[in-house]
């Protein structure tokens, strides 16, 4: 038998199941770091691009913003469906040909055909790339790693967004801008088309740990944590309506001298995501949290995040302008807030879920993100009707809302979940 050659451990060489999961993991975040890159570009630019270019209302581009958001996060309802009958990775292929399509329609300036194609090539990619990264692991403590990895490529993509869709809107135009996004989705669906089978080969033989606790209370600890999530994106996704016009009409636009535009502000969280990954990973493992006190926390950060803005519009007097450390602080808590819900939500979906209806549960999860997102745009209607610090409060009493059913539900929670993180 020949000798291992010098200074290497056999028994150490990953096994090629690890190695196709790594891959698989890999082509995953890829995959979401682009998609999530143009889809970003869009939430940076469509309230300017309505208002500036089309010439709408805040008003009717806070409806827009609200319907773009709720369509494309409610789709993959449905997707986890129709993937039960094509398969994952087809219907991630013709998820991201279809956003390659629908933002170059954006770019042609055809905002409802956009609209519809954006919503079908989420509701195909989103849910099942999701599913298929929670089903790469088999235990609860591996799953977590990965949707913290794949969170965190998420939002590698995004963070370039906010800054090269405000230098290319500025000087080339919206249309170059809404490009950009189109080609990013276009190296997505040809990363996928070559490698994305690399995922299926991973998880095709894995044997998810699912959770001991009896299946009725599995799905209403889900059912419970839904409106959570209704009322979490509800506030979160004010970057892209309120926030974003209070960036723009009540912002000072310079900070240590430095002229800043007001897309800048979408790529703060994602740059605060990817800071404090690691240093709450470190926390969390220091002082554990159970997973429901994690979602409290993440409620009460979201309240206390739209109580800064509160402040600062009454400091401003609700029409002038107020110093950029308002919005970052805000857009601070915020972020903390979406490390305790966003991939934590993921992962108990993962687990929580009977294996028979996980791509519908993965799907019912993004619909009620897709309802908070509707509502964030509706809510935009109401910027220029309510005096600014009213309109941040109303926000903050909704995820105050959130707090009290998670309150009322410890017990419940506590036994289905117990100290999971």
């Amino acid at each position: 038998m020949q000798a291992a050659p010098y200074g290497t451990d056999p028994s150490s060489a990953p096994s090629p199941s690890t190695v196709r999961q790594r891959t698989a993991l890999v082509v995953a975040c890829v995959t979401v770091g682009l998609e999530r890159f143009a889809f970003y570009v869009v939430v940076a630019l469509l309230l300017l691009f309505l208002t500036e270019r089309h010439h709408q209302s805040d008003a009717q581009a806070s409806t827009w913003y609200g319907v773009l958001m709720g369509a494309t996060y409610f789709t993959p309802l449905f997707g986890g469906m129709i993937s039960d009958r094509i398969g994952r990775w087809l219907s991630v292929n013709i998820g991201a040909f279809l956003l390659f399509v629908a933002y170059g329609l954006l770019s042609a300036g055809l905002l409802s055909a956009a609209i519809v194609l954006l919503s079908l090539g989420m509701g195909l990619l989103k849910a099942n790339l999701t599913a298929a990264v929670g089903s790469i692991y088999p235990t609860a403590i591996e799953r977590d790693i990965a949707f913290t990895r794949f969170y965190s490529a998420a939002n590698i993509g995004s963070l370039p967004a906010g800054f090269a869709s405000g230098w290319l809107a500025t000087r080339y135009g919206y249309p170059t801008a809404f490009l950009s996004a189109s080609c990013a989705c276009l190296l997505a669906w040809a990363l996928w088309s070559l490698a994305g089978r690399s995922l299926l080969t991973a998880t095709s033989h894995t044997q998810i740990e699912e959770s001991h606790a009896p299946e009725r209370d599995r799905l209403i600890t889900l059912y419970v944590l839904f409106p959570v999530a209704v009322l979490f994106f509800l506030s979160f996704q004010q970057s892209g309506a309120s926030l974003t016009l209070f960036a723009k009409e009540h912002t000072v636009l310079s900070l240590f001298g430095i002229t800043i535009e007001a897309p800048w502000f979408q790529s703060v969280s994602p740059a605060l995501v990817i800071g404090l990954t690691p240093l709450l990973g470190h926390l969390f493992k220091r002082w554990p949290l159970a997973t429901h006190s994690k979602f409290l926390m993440g409620m009460l950060l979201s309240s206390a995040s739209c109580l800064v803005m509160s402040a600062a519009s009454m400091y401003g007097g609700d029409t002038g302008r107020v110093s950029p450390w308002w919005l970052l602080s805000s857009y601070f808590l915020f972020s903390i807030g979406e490390l305790c819900v966003s991939p934590i939500g993921f992962s108990l979906v993962t687990k929580l879920s009977p294996k028979r209806l996980l791509g519908v549960l993965m799907g019912a999860w993004f619909a009620a993100i897709s309802l908070g997102n509707l509502g964030a745009g509706l809510m935009g209607r109401f910027w220029k009707v309510w005096p600014h610090h009213l309109f941040f409060g109303a926000l903050a009493a909704t995820s105050g809302i959130a707090v009290l059913l998670i309150l009322c539900q410890q017990r419940r929670l506590g036994r289905v979940l117990g100290g999971s993180t």
